[in-house]
Formats: C-alpha cells, sequence, structure tokens
C-alpha cells in the first residue's frame, strides 16, 4: 500500500520460464472488470465492493492518461502519483484533484521528473517500474524495478532498486546497487509495494522471479532496510493466473480482521491481464487465493487490467488506483491509463471466500 502522510492515505513482469524472451522497455498495468472470485465483488460506479462477487456493472473513468503501475502518496490536501516511465524515467503527478479526469496535456502539466539521474547499475536510460514511495525518518524512499547490466538470465533481468529525497517530489537520488535481483541473486525481481500497518510496521512486498511461488515479503526497519529473509506469501495456483503473478498490494480489512492481497496474473501487455485477490492472516501470509476467476478483468472496452495499488484518503476510506488499456490498443509501448476508484467493505460476507 502506498502511504498517506498525515490522516490520508507498469513495462515490466517478471518470468518464471527460462525459455521466455528478455523485456521491452516501457510501462504496464491496467484496470476492471470481475470475474467471479471467493470474497471480493463489484467493481461498479461506486467501486469494488469487498463481498460476494457481482459482474462489474459501470466502468470506471479514465483519471489519469499514460499512466502505468501507479501507486498513490498523500501529504496534506494533495496527492502525489507516481507510475512506470513514459517520456520521463519516474513520473510523478501532483494534484489536490485525484477524482480528475485529466486529459493528457493536462496531466502533463502537473507532472514532473522524480529521478533526474540512472541508476548506475540500470541497463537504460529511460527505465524504471512500479515505483512505491514511502517517509522513512524524516526522508522519502523510493523502492522500483529496472533490469540490470548483464543479468545471469537475460529473460529474468529485473532488481529492485531504492532511491532517496528530502520530498516526496524528488530529486530521489538511487543507490549504486540493488536491493535485490531475486532469489540467490538470480532470478529476477520487481513490483516493489511498501505496506505500513497503523503501529508503525513496515513491509515490502514483491514478485520473484524463476519460481512458482513469486509473491514474497520482508519487514523494514525504521532506516528501509530488510529485517530477516524474504518469505512466500502467495504462489501462482490457479488455470486464470496464467503466465506469472506479479505487482502485490495490501491493505488491512477490519471487518475481518485479516489483510487482503491483491496482485496481477498475467502478461501485462494482453488483454488477459487481470487483477486477483487474495486474503492473508498476517502482512507476510499465509495467503489464500481462490480459483474461481480474477476479481477484476477486461470489460467495458477496457483491458489489461492490473498494477493495482490501495491507498487511503483523509478519512481513512480505503481505494484502489489500477491501470487499463483501451480494449484493443494492448501494446508493449504506453497506451495504459489510471483510474481511481473508492472501495468498501461489504459486512455482509465472512472471513472466508464467499461465492456467489
Amino acid at each position: 500500500m502506498s502511504l498517506g502522510v498525515g490522516s490520508l492515505g507498469g513495462v515490466r513482469k517478471l518470468w518464471w520460464n527460462p525459455g521466455a524472451p528478455s523485456r521491452p522497455t516501457g510501462r504496464r498495468r491496467r484496470l476492471l472488470g470481475l470475474g467471479v472470485l471467493g470474497i471480493l465483488g463489484l467493481l461498479s460506479a461506486c467501486g469494488p465492493d469487498l463481498g460476494p462477487i457481482w459482474p462489474m456493472s459501470v466502468a470506471p473513468p479514465v483519471n489519469l492518461p499514460e499512466t502505468s503501475d501507479p501507486a498513490v502518496v498523500r501529504v496534506g490536501s494533495e496527492y502525489f502519483v507516481y507510475g512506470s516511465n513514459n517520456h520521463l524515467r519516474a513520473p510523478v503527478t501532483r494534484t489536490s484533484d485525484l477524482g480528475r479526469t485529466y486529459s493528457l496535456w493536462a496531466k502533463n502539466t502537473i507532472t514532473t521528473e522524480a529521478m533526474p539521474t540512472k541508476p548506475a547499475w540500470a541497463a537504460r536510460a529511460v527505465q524504471l517500474w512500479a515505483p512505491t514511495v514511502a517517509p522513512f525518518g524524516g526522508r522519502w524512499v523510493m523502492f522500483f524495478g529496472a533490469d540490470r547490466i548483464a543479468p545471469p538470465q537475460p529473460w529474468n533481468a529485473q532488481c529492485i532498486g531504492r532511491a532517496w529525497a528530502n520530498a516526496p517530489t524528488g530529486p530521489f537520488v538511487p543507490e549504486p546497487s540493488p536491493v535485490t535481483c531475486g532469489i540467490g541473486g538470480v532470478g529476477g525481481a520487481l513490483d516493489p509495494e511498501v505496506y505500513r500497518e497503523s503501529n508503525g510496521r513496515t513491509y515490502l512486498l514483491a514478485a520473484f522471479g524463476d519460481t512458482e511461488d513469486p509473491i514474497r515479503g520482508v519487514e523494514l526497519d525504521g532506516n528501509a532496510n530488510p529485517i530477516g529473509p524474504w518469505v512466500v506469501l502467495l504462489g501462482r495456483r490457479h488455470p486464470w493466473e496464467y503466465h506469472f503473478i506479479e505487482n502485490p498490494s495490501m491493505m488491512f480489512d477490519p471487518l475481518r480482521g485479516n489483510w487482503l492481497l491483491a496482485y496481477s496474473a498475467g502478461k501485462w501487455f494482453e488483454a488477459g491481464y487481470s487483477t486477483g485477490i487474495a486474503r492473508c492472516s498476517t502482512p507476510l501470509g499465509p495467503c489464500t487465493s481462490f480459483p474461481n476467476g480474477p476479481w477484476i478483468s477486461s470489460r467495458f472496452g477496457r483491458s489489461g487490467t492490473g498494477g493495482l495499488t490501495f491507498f487511503s484518503d483523509q478519512w481513512g476510506n480505503p481505494w484502489a488506483v489500477f491501470s487499463s488499456f483501451q480494449y484493443g490498443w494492448e501494446t508493449t509501448s504506453g497506451g495504459r491509463s489510471a483510474s481511481v476508484v473508492p472501495i468498501t467493505l461489504s459486512p455482509a460476507v465472512s472471513a472466508g471466500p464467499v461465492v456467489k
């Protein structure tokens, strides 16, 4: 979950298949739809209801064009929306009206470069994927993904880096080496996500390559350093989770006293890319996903729905931001736009899955 300060609050993808091709540069992720999945529900005009599953009745509007793998931080009355590289390495959009529908021109006028300098270990000049930003000890940290130079597995080239700044808009200065490059430093890692509990304990979630158990997490100390080893939260278990699962994001469900884990499944540049959901007993698992289908899938003229991140507004209400393509315009070179929707925690469902 991207973090708020005060009261508020995607081109990558790892592959586990050694025969898979290397990644192109660009951005990622997508938007709406509904499958028929255990505990969750309804992407409608009022947002997805985390209760029994109903088909989405209204497509949420696209708020921010050319915004992939979005993450949101609130400071005071302003929101900062981070995303994967477009014409900027690390675009950050600063707005006080996150519900507004922006044209591309209007969005670009309030978007700046958050990381002017390329990480020394990164293979490409303008490549940065799925950044997550949070305050740590009076400074701001950004975790992000990028391909490294001369990876031992060219099909799993991605590593997670870290950068620091004195303000949420940057400039973020990247560290000289990655935080992790996956299992044994070989298999690749991507899609970092900082999640902070109300008690202050903080975790980093990510997707690891070269494994059927990609979604992993580790607790962070007050300096954003990992405490102990990475642990498995969730593996790829169901047919609809084809190819790979990635892009974890977490929120607490106070009605049931457990945690919701959203994740993306499939290939990010295809219409079948979708958003799954799991329930977890702790922020570091174990987590249980649902076999009947994704929570959000391609519908109503939007496709490739994924890259979802939870966040909270100034009243503590849960929201989600995610990306999608216009249906039929899926590509590896841009075109994804972000939508922002409120989330309702339905009291009508128990802690276990309820399939309707």
